[in-house]
């Protein structure tokens, strides 16, 4: 008798343990996706957070050419991947594509939706004079605390444990 009770409260432990500690364990080993962008001419990180699909990047630059704002809109889609969706511009004949679905949404700017190109990565030279901005979520994130003017940034969706994101931070020396 004391051995089937022995046995009956060893069970219970072992299951109330596994309901405890099943969801600590899950949320520690389970894969998240980082947005990550990185700074690759110096080997730094500009930034790196979790992403979840609906985040939007908005890379702002002054267009080479006309020295007009030139804004690129990517989101993250359902896969983790980068999508390039649209461009909005000032400048209309500098080069852009004058595609069917240009629209006019203010006097000399254009914008072309439905681009919809999905990426692995996306990469650009930080421009001393183009002065690339980045905003994430609408938030402003700073390139040039990190990268100058010609360096190569590169916008890639990285997948990792929360363990393995945890040791790169605590042994990075960025």
């Amino acid at each position: 008798m004391a051995k089937k009770t022995l046995k009956r409260i060893i069970v219970i432990a072992a299951g109330v343990g596994i309901i405890i500690l099943g969801p600590v364990i899950y949320s520690v080993f389970f894969p998240f996706y980082f947005l990550s962008i990185k700074d690759i001419s110096n080997g730094k990180t500009v930034i790196e957070r979790t992403t979840k699909p609906g985040d939007n990047l908005w890379i702002a630059f002054i267009n080479s050419v006309e020295n007009l704002p030139v804004a690129d809109h990517f989101v993250v889609d359902e896969n983790y991947k980068i999508l390039f969706t649209e461009t909005i511009f000032q400048a209309p004949y500098a080069g852009y594509d004058h595609s069917e679905r240009a629209k006019l949404i203010a006097p000399g700017t254009l914008k072309i939706s439905g681009y919809n190109r999905q990426m692995e990565t996306y990469t650009f030279y930080a421009g001393a004079l183009s002065k690339h901005m980045l905003f994430l979520n609408g938030n402003w994130l700073p390139l040039y605390k990190v990268a100058r003017g010609g360096d190569l940034i590169q916008i890639t969706i990285n997948k990792r444990s929360r363990v393995a994101f945890l040791v790169k931070r605590m042994f990075s020396h960025e």
